[in-house]
């Protein structure tokens, strides 16, 4: 059945026959990887009918090279079963052609960001997707754009500077997706204000959800005693291992990934690695369980876990990924901090 929902993205002739698709397949794929290049598939599939309308409606082929870019959980190949729109556009474009070239990428788009609503996937509430031109450009566009927020520093250019740096050519020409992503890491890596400016954000306002006492920290009201394990769990790993990463110059934004080459380049020690990458297989089970039991129950898909309720073994692996994350930011926020005031 898996199979046959890949083959029929490519026969797919709308969006709507895309929605279908995309409902069965959150319901019937239950492996994470495989859910995750469905998405991939889907996407493409998405740009390729928008190229196909905009030539029929007058205008023409695509006037430049281009890349769509995944943004966030998918372009860390992390994302849950019902997911959002989180999407960036590089193109080329000729000497002399910059008005024209704008224009038709500018309405491809419109066009992709309302076909993949249709097909399943909402709008970013941040308006984080390729119909805002803060997220399309060519790379001198792009690069400009990223100098610009690390010229002016403050919290709200920081944190578009992060969301740039996790990023993944979807489809189009890859090596226009690359060159923007090596610009925005190169460009990151020796920005010791920005990064840490984002460590202390993260320490001071978004820390794993359990004290230095070991308590959790729960929701109020009807929340009493669940743990928010995205805002509490998964944001604050992810969130240290980018700054890492970017520090270290690794281009890959795979939270896994990261981890992987900071152990081989030194910067993390064995034990360091195990223990965040121990967190994130914990916090990516917990959060596949939560969304999957929303789904078959027909509830919205959220991150509440009440870790009473979780079979004892799954319970004390929330406490270590808890205790291994929180530690994990203690010592981001103090590598940052000392590697700033150092100058």
């Amino acid at each position: 059945m898996d199979r046959q929902l890949f083959d029929r993205i490519d026969e797919a002739g709308t969006p709507a026959d895309l929605r279908r698709l995309h409902a069965a397949a959150i319901r019937t794929i239950t492996d994470p990887g495989m859910l995750s290049t469905f998405h991939d598939r889907l996407f493409c599939r998405v740009v390729a009918l928008a190229e196909k309308a905009l030539e029929r409606d007058g205008w023409g082929p695509a006037p430049a090279r281009y890349c769509w870019l995944e943004l966030g959980s998918g372009a860390r190949r992390e994302q849950m079963i019902s997911t959002d729109q989180d999407n960036a556009l590089v193109y080329d474009s000729p000497e002399g052609a910059e008005p024209a070239v704008e224009g038709y990428f500018a309405e491809m788009a419109r066009r992709v960001v309302g076909g993949l609503d249709d097909a399943g996937y909402p709008l970013c509430r941040g308006y984080v997707m390729a119909v805002n031109p803060r997220w399309r450009g060519t790379p001198e566009q792009w690069a400009r754009r990223i100098q610009g927020y690390l010229d002016y520093p403050d919290w709200s250019n920081v944190r578009l500077l992060l969301i740039a740096a996790d990023q993944r050519p979807a489809c189009g020409d890859a090596w226009l997706g690359h060159r923007v992503r090596k610009g925005v890491v190169s460009a990151l890596r020796d920005a010791r204000y920005a990064l840490w400016s984002a460590a202390d954000h993260a320490w001071r306002v978004g820390r794993a959800a359990l004290t230095a006492l070991g308590r959790l920290r729960t929701g109020a009201e009807e929340r009493q005693g669940m743990v928010d394990i995205k805002t509490g769990l998964y944001v604050p790993l992810v969130g240290s291992v980018r700054l890492w990463a970017l520090r270290a110059g690794i281009e890959d934004p795979g939270t896994r990934q990261r981890i992987e080459v900071l152990e081989k380049s030194g910067l993390w020690s064995a034990e360091e690695a195990r223990a965040a990458a121990e967190a994130l297989r914990i916090c990516l089970a917990l959060r596949w369980k939560r969304h999957r039991d929303c789904l078959l129950a027909d509830r919205p898909p959220d991150d509440w876990v009440d870790p009473a309720e979780l079979p004892r073994d799954m319970e004390d692996e929330l406490f270590r990924a808890l205790s291994a994350t929180r530690a994990l930011q203690k010592r981001t926020y103090q590598y940052f901090q000392h590697l700033y005031r150092r100058g």
